[in-house]
Parts: C-alpha cells; sequence; structure tokens
C-alpha cells in the first residue's frame, strides 16, 4: 500500500510490529524518548506497562562514571529495571573516546546493568552545561570526534552482544544542518540506530521540527532511524512516517504526565479513568518514596512530574500551587482528590 493511502489502522498495525536492530528485537516501534528529570525507572516503567517498546535512561556522564567504578553516585541514574522495563537503553554523554569506553565496561560488568538491552550515545543535548564540555549536540560540529566515540563503545559493546544507537539533532544551527552526512559516519562507526530530534541545537524545543531532514536521514542510511519532534498522537505518527518512511517514533515531551500515550495510540477506545489517574500517580509517588526512602524529599523531586500529571485538569493552576507546598503523601491524595 502506497504511504498516503495508509490510515490510522494501517499504521497502528506497523507500530505493533517489531523491529530488529542488530542482534535486538524491539517488541513495538514506539519509543520514550530520554526526557531530564522525567525518565527515571520508576517513569519508564510505567510506560512499558501502557506498550512503549523501548525506553531510554537520562543522560549520564560517562566521565561521571570513570570517577565512580562501583557506581556509588551514579546508579541511581542509570538504573533499570529489567522485570517491569521492555527494551531499555542506558544514555551516555561526553566528548572523550576513552571516557565512554571505561564507561561501557564498566556498565556491562555490572551484574544488574549488563542486563541493558543497548547502549545509546547522546549527541542531541542542546543544554548549555553539557555543550559547552563538547558533549550533546556540540558534537554534531566534530563529526570526526563523534566517529571515534561511537567506535570506542561499539568495541566494547559488541563483545557482550549490545547495539549502539546514536541520539542526533538536525545540525548544530540552520546554517549548518549536517543530520543525513553525519548519521551515515555514526552507521559507518558501528551503530545501529540513529534516533533524530529533528530540530537544531539553537531551536532548543521550539518552533516546528523539520521532518524532511528525518526523510533525508532515513535516505541517507540503511539502519533503522526513529524519529522525534512534535509527536503527540497516531495522527502525528502517521504524517510522520508518511513524509519520512522512519522506522520508529519517539515521543518526548507529549509522554511528560502521560504514560498512558502509549495505550492511546495502540487502541482507539482507550479511555483514561479518574480513579487509573489517580491510581498511576500515586503509585509513582510511592515508588519515588519507596527509592528515595523519605516522603518529602521524593514529592519535592516529583514537583515538576506532578505538574505534567495535572496537564488538562479543571483547576489545574490551583492544584499546582497547593503541591509546591505539599510534604506528605496524605496532602498530595487530598489535592488530587478534589481534581
Amino acid at each position: 500500500m502506497r504511504k498516503k493511502e495508509l490510515d490510522t489502522n494501517t499504521i497502528r498495525s506497523y507500530i505493533q510490529t517489531p523491529l530488529k536492530i542488530g542482534d535486538l528485537i524491539i517488541k513495538n516501534r514506539l519509543a520514550l524518548a530520554p526526557l531530564a528529570g522525567t525518565s527515571e525507572v520508576i517513569f519508564r516503567s510505567i510506560c512499558s506497562e501502557y506498550g512503549v517498546g523501548l525506553t531510554t535512561t537520562e543522560l549520564v556522564s560517562a566521565r561521571g562514571i570513570c570517577y565512580d567504578p562501583k557506581l556509588k553516585r551514579n546508579y541511581q541514574y542509570l538504573a533499570i529495571d529489567p522485570d517491569k522495563e521492555n527494551a531499555v537503553a542506558i544514555q551516555l554523554f561526553g566528548h572523550d573516546p576513552a571516557d565512554f569506553k571505561l564507561a561501557t565496561e564498566i556498565i556491562l560488568q555490572h551484574p544488574i546493568l549488563a542486563q541493558v538491552s543497548m547502549l545509546d550515545i547522546n549527541m542531541g543535548c542542546p543544554m548549555k552545561k553539557v555543550i559547552k564540555t563538547g558533549a550533546g549536540s556540540a558534537l554534531m560540529k566534530s563529526p570526526g570526534l563523534a566517529q571515534q566515540i561511537v567506535k570506542a563503545v561499539v568495541e566494547i559493546a559488541d563483545k557482550y552482544h549490545k547495539p549502539v544507537s546514536v541520539k542526533i539533532r538536525s545540525g548544530w544551527d540552520q546554517d549548518s544542518i549536517n543530520a543525513p552526512e553525519f548519521a551515515k559516519l555514526m552507521e559507518d562507526a558501528g551503530a545501529k540506530l540513529i534516533t533524530i530530534h529533528a530540530r537544531t541545537r539553537n531551536q532548543m524545543y521550539s518552533g516546528q521540527a523539520d521532518w524532511d531532514i528525518i526523510e533525508q536521514v532515513v535516505d541517507r542510511v540503511s539502519i533503522p532511524v526513529y524519529g522525534n519532534g512534535d509527536l503527540t498522537d497516531v495522527i502525528s505518527i502517521l504524517k510522520m512516517y508518511r513524509q519520512t518512511n522512519c522506522s520508529g517514533f519517539a515521543i518526548g515531551r507529549a509522554a511528560q504526565g502521560n504514560p498512558w500515550i502509549f495505550a492511546e495510540i495502540f487502541d482507539p477506545d482507550f479511555e483514561l479513568t479518574n480513579q487509573e489517574w489517580l491510581t498511576v500517580i500515586d503509585r509513582h509517588v510511592s515508588a519515588m518514596i519507596e527509592k528515595l526512602g523519605d516522603e518529602a524529599i521524593a514529592i519535592s523531586k516529583m514537583r515538576t512530574q506532578l505538574s505534567a500529571y495535572l496537564k488538562g485538569k479543571k483547576h489545574a493552576s490551583k492544584a499546582r500551587n497547593a503541591i509546591m507546598q505539599c510534604t506528605t503523601k496524605r496532602r498530595l491524595s487530598e489535592i488530587l482528590c478534589t481534581i
């Protein structure tokens, strides 16, 4: 069937088909894009329950791992739950191939982290504190160094039969769009998957994603490509596929406070009840309290996520203000039950 004839039913069938990444089989073609402050293990596990095929940890410094070989400080950011997550990638950032090589070895020798599905290299983060070190999207200005980093990770990951993926942007700015050429270099270095956020570094998260760049990347490489940027529902996924022919779809900000977005995409009859909404938040908060061992700290750390859970709710602004002052789970439940 020609792409322009696709409808929501056929795209749903497509995204439910497995995808092969190297030796890894991912159960479907939906991914949760990594989100700083959001995509920790508890939220990823909830998203997995709602059907997402692939998740990725928040970005973790490769150099930080090298200075913390027993992972006493960094394990909380690297944590995965193989029993509750579907395929999961650990995401590293940095600028030194030697750091990446050692960090990969440390991760894949760990008894739990060695169960990770894939290693992901971040070359797309636009944040100043990351790029000023030459990491994240700054690497798109240094393709030779980027290749060395991928080769360093692949050298170790191959020994453990783990594929390596790379997250990129369209380019540094509008005058230096180089994603297609850059993606090909990453493939040549051994990457088995490219995820492209179709905005430049200078755009950050503003403006419209340029899906034409995704199409150009798809045409340039022979490995799977996940499209990322402005995906919010099955209709936007359908439009992206028609335009780009990409292999998978990474959803980021639209999933914040909305882990059931994946169930809504798969199942047109899915309806979130208020009770289920409350239950998910309660589970999320309870797990964070157990993880951190302190009720007030857990709720404080979750305020951004709790604010996201309130999107579209009546009296959300009033509830957000109350949550800013909240320090107990009991008080949080009282606030949520008024919505």
